[in-house]
C-alpha cells in the first residue's frame, strides 16, 4: 500500500460524523467501529433517499455507493472511503473536489479475484464449461472433452496490471507451472512473473500468451487497451479475461474475435458497455465465454476486511497521520 500526505483535521468539528454505507458493510462491523471509536459519530443507511442525506451531512464517507453530486455539495466532507478498488465510477462524473481526500479498497480484493481467474482458466482447459452446459441439456460430450482438453502447466499467461489482484494471479499461475509474463506501468520484480515489461512493450509480449488477463483499473489511458489492433496481435485460439472494467476491452472487436473463433474463449467478470450484459447480448449464448456477471470480488469475508482497512485509516485520520490508498484523481487510481 501506498502511504500519501495527511489530511489535516485542524477547523473542522472535533467530533466527526462517519457516514456508513450499510448496503455493503455488515451491521457487526458497523458496531464494531463504534465501539473501536467511541469519540466519532456513525450514521448508516442502505435507503438510497436517507443514504444521500447522511452523506450530505458527514465528515467522513465510508463504503461502495458514492453519489458524487451530493458529495461535491457536503459542506463538512474532507474524506471519502470508497469500498471498492476501482473509484472510475465517481471519478468520470467530472472533477474530483480537491479538498476531499479520497482513498480506495486496494489490496482487499486480490485472493477472490485472483481465485476466479484461476477457475476460468482451469475450465477452460478441463472443458469443465462444456460439461456442465451438456450436462443441462443432457448430451453426451466425453468424446469431444477428451479431445480438445490441455494442461495450464507449461503455458504463458499475460497478466496486464500488477497490483493487488494481478500480483496475486501471477503467484497462482506460476504454482500451477505457468510461464507468467507481467505487464506494470514501472517494470521491476513481481513474485510469480518470469518476466515483467512496461506498457510500451505490451505489442510485443501480447503476442506470446495462451492467456492474457486485464486486472487494470479503468483510466483515460487504460480505455481500450485492448483494441481490435491489439486483438489482432493475440494468437489464434488464445484465451482473455478481464476482471477490471469492460471498458479495457473494445466490446465491439472481442465479441466480433469470439464469434469467428479468432479467440479461443473468454472469462468476462465485466464486459462492454455494462458490467452484466443486456439480456439479448450475444455472449450469453456463446459457448465459449464465462460470464463472472461482476461477482469475482465479493466473499463473506469481504465487509470485515474492508472494514478493518477503513478502520486503520481512520486512526490514521484522527492522529494527522498519512492515509494509505490515497487515490490521484487526475490518473484515477
Amino acid at each position: 500500500m501506498t502511504t500519501n500526505p495527511t489530511v489535516a483535521n485542524s477547523g473542522h468539528p472535533e467530533v466527526h460524523t462517519v457516514a456508513v454505507d450499510a448496503s455493503s458493510v455488515d451491521p457487526a462491523d458497523i458496531e464494531r467501529l463504534r465501539s473501536n471509536f467511541p469519540g466519532v459519530r456513525f450514521t448508516s443507511s442502505s435507503t438510497p433517499s436517507e443514504w444521500d442525506n447522511l452523506v450530505r451531512d458527514a465528515t467522513i464517507v465510508f463504503g461502495k455507493r458514492l453519489p458524487r453530486h451530493v458529495i461535491v455539495d457536503a459542506p463538512r466532507l474532507i474524506w471519502v472511503q470508497a469500498g471498492t478498488a476501482g473509484v472510475d465510477g465517481v471519478l468520470k462524473l467530472g472533477p474530483w473536489p480537491s479538498h476531499i481526500a479520497l482513498t480506495n479498497a486496494r489490496g482487499v480484493h486480490g485472493i477472490p479475484i485472483s481465485e476466479q481467474l484461476v477457475a476460468m482458466m482451469l475450465a477452460f482447459s478441463t472443458r469443465l464449461h462444456v460439461l456442465i452446459r451438456a450436462q443441462i441439456e443432457r448430451r453426451a460430450v466425453a468424446r469431444e472433452v477428451v479431445s480438445t482438453k490441455w494442461e495450464l502447466s507449461g503455458q504463458t499467461l499475460l497478466v496486464i496490471g500488477l497490483g493487488d489482484i494481478g500480483g496475486s494471479l501471477a503467484i497462482r499461475a506460476e504454482a500451477l507451472g505457468m510461464n507468467v509474463i507481467g505487464v506494470k506501468r514501472q517494470p521491476g520484480h513481481v513474485p510469480g512473473c518470469h518476466r515483467v515489461v512496461g506498457l510500451d512493450h505490451l505489442d510485443e509480449v501480447l503476442p506470446m500468451a495462451d492467456h492474457v488477463a486485464l486486472c487494470l483499473p479503468l483510466t483515460p489511458e487504460t480505455r481500450h487497451v485492448i483494441d481490435a489492433t491489439r486483438i489482432a496481435l493475440i494468437r489464434d485460439g488464445a484465451h482473455v479475461y478481464n476482471v477490471g472494467r469492460g471498458s479495457l476491452i473494445d466490446g465491439t472487436a472481442l465479441r466480433a474475435a469470439l464469434a469467428s473463433g479468432r479467440l479461443g474463449g473468454a472469462g468476462l467478470d465485466c464486459v462492454e458497455p455494462s458490467d452484466t450484459p443486456d439480456p439479448d447480448d450475444v455472449l450469453w449464448e456463446m459457448p465459449n465465454v464465462i460470464l463472472g456477471q461482476h461477482t469475482s470480488g465479493h466473499s463473506p469475508g469481504n465487509s470485515r476486511a474492508i472494514t478493518s482497512l477503513f478502520s486503520d485509516n481512520l486512526r490514521r485520520f484522527l492522529a494527522e497521520e498519512p492515509l494509505e490508498n490515497r487515490v490521484d484523481p487526475i490518473r484515477g487510481y
